[in-house]
């Protein structure tokens, strides 16, 4: 009697740990995440509005005191980059790391790209690369990631279009703050660095030191000529704001902003990447408001 127990026990227990056995095969089979590397947060955002619970989505650069154009790629990045169905990045020489991490997977040519920048906006190496803050980017990269995750799962296309439709129309209250912030008329204003740039112009405002912006973009010390032109903007009050970015450490760029405040002229203070907390449309849209309480003032 005791052995038929244990024979019947036994037997149980085998089939309970075959059971779970089969039940974590056929999970692992099953899944079917789509992998995307994004180099940015910005970017990163928008991939996971788009794919929602279907990808998994890994944003290597997603703290403001990081400079994407100085990221060194850490061991377990490039593992990432190499096992992705999708990577995701600027491009146009802003990060170009992201590039030679591809560039040296032996998987590379399973591995889609988005290279937001050339591929979306037409804007090449040497050219402003700070795209993101152009009003038609993030629309189409929706638009493109909903084509790309759709040719890696097309059973999921509808879904992907109706995530990026949906996040394409939560764009809508910024479209409308852009539109009501548009000049009637051209505004001069001057910029530490042409990251604000493509926005200023979608809004009607006009760069008025743009090679002064491009030599401290390029790590170069601007001509005196510039200089002095735009420092007597600032003392002449011939601009309606100087915008700052303060993710730069340059004493040049300091020494404006304190001169900006000793003659009354305000300051528009950007960055290169949104700051912890925020997404993307609050992002753009505090920078926004920035912009419209000084215009207010004027």
């Amino acid at each position: 009697m005791k052995k038929k127990v244990f024979y019947f026990l036994f037997t149980i227990i085998i089939s309970v740990l075959l059971a779970g056995c089969s039940a974590n095969n056929d999970n692992q089979s099953s899944r079917t995440d789509i992998s995307v590397v994004a180099a940015e947060g910005f970017y990163g955002e928008i991939v996971e509005a788009v794919g929602g619970d279907l990808v998994e989505v890994m944003s290597i650069i997603d703290d403001p005191n990081i400079a994407p154009h100085d990221y060194e790629a850490t061991p377990s990045v490039s593992k990432a980059v190499s096992k992705a169905n999708l990577i995701v990045y600027n491009g146009a020489g802003y990060d170009d790391w992201m590039e030679k991490l591809w560039n040296a997977s032996s998987n590379n040519e399973n591995i889609k790209r988005i290279i937001v920048a050339p591929d979306l906006m037409g804007v090449q190496p040497g050219e402003n690369v700070h795209v993101w803050y152009h009003p038609e980017t993030m629309p189409k990269l929706a638009n493109e990631l909903a084509a790309q995750l759709s040719e890696i799962m097309p059973e999921k296309k509808d879904t992907f279009n109706r995530n990026a439709s949906e996040f394409i129309s939560s764009l809508q209250p910024l479209n409308t703050l852009i539109d009501r912030l548009k000049q009637s008329e051209p505004v001069l204003v001057d910029t530490s660095e042409p990251v604000f740039d493509y926005m200023l112009a979608a809004l009607n405002f006009e760069v008025n030191n743009p090679d002064f912006e491009l030599a401290i973009a390029e790590g170069t010390d601007p001509s005196p000529k510039d200089l002095a032109a735009v420092q007597s903007d600032i003392k002449e009050k011939r601009i309606a704001f100087f915008v700052n970015n303060i993710q730069s450490d340059s004493p040049i760029i300091q020494n404006l902003v304190m001169l900006t405040k000793e003659n009354d002229v305000p300051v528009i203070e950007v960055t290169e990447t949104n700051p912890k907390g925020k997404n993307y449309v609050r992002w753009i849209t505090d920078l926004l408001k920035q912009m419209e309480k000084v215009m207010k003032e004027k």
